[in-house]
Formats: C-alpha cells, sequence, structure tokens
C-alpha cells in the first residue's frame, strides 16, 4: 500500500488533501532538504501553506532561528533545537530571509532505530510533537549525506547513525498558542509583529470597541493564560529567534519591551529556565 496518495487524488474536504507525496527516495531511510529556495518549497517539500506528510520530519534551523506551527501552537526553534513532527500533521513553516531551515523527513518504518542486536535505541516518542536535540555533530552529517554521492549499502549505515543521534530536547523550547478567535486574533498579530508593544488589555479593548472583561475572557478560553501571560510568551519566542540569530542580549531586551536587561533576564529566566545567553548560537570550542 503506498504511503500517501496524491494531492490531485484528494478530494474536498478530505483530510488526505492536506497530505503530500512521500519525499524520501525508494528503498532508503530518511533524506535532508535545506529550505532556502522558493524552487525548494515544492508540491512535495515543505512551504508556509498548512501541509502535511507522510513521513516523520525533524526541523532545525542550520543558521539564525525560525518558527514551526503545528496544530495551532508556535514553535520557535534556535539552532541546536529540533521539533519533531509525527506523520500525517498539518503543519506550516516561516523563516527570516537570514536563516535557513532545514528538515529531515523519516520513514515510519525506520523509526525506532534498532542497534546490532535488534533491541531498540532509546529515541523519541513518534506519536507526538516535541522538540529534539540536533547537535553539531548531527547537522554535519546531515548536510554532507544530502550534498554527497556513495554506494546505497554505506548512505543507509550513515542514515541509521543519524537516527540514532536524535534525542529528547535538553534546552526548553516556548510554545505559543496561537488564538483564532476573531476578536483577539489581530491583537495577537500586532503583538508578535512588535513585541515592545506595550499596550495594555484596556488600550486594546478601547482600540477594539470591545469591554477589557470580554477581552481578558476570550484570551483565558483560546489560549488558557491571561492577556498579560500570553503577551509575555510571544515575547519570549521572540527573543528566543532573535538569540538564535545571534543578537546580543541587550538588543534583544529592547526589541521585546523591556527597559532593562536584568529586568529581560529575570522574566527570561523564569518562563524559559535557562538564562539568555545560553540560547545564543555557540562559537567553536564553547
Amino acid at each position: 500500500m503506498p504511503l500517501a496518495r496524491s494531492a490531485a487524488a484528494a478530494t474536498p474536504g478530505d483530510p488526505d488533501a492536506l497530505l503530500r507525496n512521500v519525499v524520501v527516495p525508494e528503498g532508503y531511510l530518511l533524506t535532508t532538504r535545506f529550505l532556502r529556495h522558493t524552487y525548494v518549497d515544492d508540491a512535495d517539500g515543505c512551504a508556509p501553506e498548512r501541509h502535511a506528510h507522510p513521513e516523520h520530519t525533524v526541523f532545525w534551523p542550520s543558521r539564525g532561528a525560525a518558527d514551526v506551527e503545528v496544530q495551532g501552537t508556535r514553535h520557535s526553534l534556535s539552532v541546536g533545537q529540533g521539533l519533531w513532527v509525527p506523520s500525517g500533521t498539518p503543519h506550516s513553516t516561516s523563516r527570516a530571509a537570514s536563516t535557513t531551515l532545514a528538515a529531515v523527513y523519516v520513514m515510519p518504518f525506520a523509526w525506532p532505530v534498532e542497534d546490532d542486536p535488534g533491541q531498540p535505541v532509546a529515541a523519541p516518542a513518534t506519536s507526538e510533537v516535541h522538540t529534539v536535540v540536533v547537535n553539531a555533530a548531527l547537522r554535519e552529517m546531515l548536510a554532507f549525506l544530502a550534498v554527497s554521492g556513495m554506494p546505497k549499502p554505506q548512505r543507509l549505515r550513515a542514515q541509521r547513525v543519524c537516527l540514532e543521534m536524535i534525542v529528547d530536547e535538553e534546552l526548553p523550547a516556548i510554545e505559543l498558542p496561537l488564538p483564532r478567535d476573531e476578536r483577539i486574533a489581530p491583537i495577537a498579530r500586532a503583538i508578535m509583529s512588535d513585541p515592545a508593544d506595550d499596550r495594555s488589555i484596556a488600550d486594546w479593548a478601547w482600540l477594539t470597541s470591545m469591554s477589557t472583561r470580554t477581552l481578558a475572557r476570550a484570551f483565558r478560553a483560546e489560549v488558557g493564560m491571561t492577556f498579560s501571560e500570553w503577551r509575555t510568551a510571544a515575547r519570549m519566542s521572540a527573543a528566543v529567534r532573535l538569540l538564535g540569530d545571534g543578537v546580543p542580549v541587550g538588543v534583544v531586551s529592547r526589541r521585546v519591551g523591556y527597559a532593562t536587561v536584568s529586568a529581560f533576564s529575570a522574566a527570561f529566566h523564569r518562563v524559559m529556565g535557562r538564562p539568555p545567553h545560553r540560547f545564543l548560537p555557540r562559537t567553536p570550542g564553547s
């Protein structure tokens, strides 16, 4: 049985309408695409539009930071972090022009990995969206496989090694629930476009001709957070992206709405459980 139908074969309203064709070449375990250019974002690859793949997909930025939206939640990734998206899960991607986002497509039959004695290697679960580690060694191996030719047996051995190196994330990743309620979605979009926006919920109520109570209830019902809590999460999401791009902590603090570095660092540590400098790109030897 084929893993996926052609998108053209899907009927309107059919869940398979979002499903792309298989990306991994027949007979292999995985393949990596670097989503740098428009021509890569084709009918089978990853694009900003919502879609799904018949393979498991691991997204990771090779430089800069990127966002992956899955099931109404935006996941912000910096270098070293990856996001495991199970097969068939609708998602969309976005990134700055300076960011190179990579997608590793993994055939479902190849996971979990088995070691030499035939026992499964410790590995992330396949059924849930979660962050994983994509360290420098794994990034280099995937990049090498993407551009280098080699005999099939050798390539398959290298692909198995890559799969064994995918492990659960140690650093936390910020998950930002995105409201779809049209009363508050425009407010959320405005804050995401300018995280330093310091308007209160009362200010937004006046601007939108709604009551403060209505907006407060909408935020709580839609995203499970107060307006203030959601705005802080949005600011931390933006901060992770900026730090991943190598922007200094002091500059990041101002861009996401904090008057002092100490106030930003305290808020970041409270939400992320780590100080901001831990999310800066690592230099060789660090």
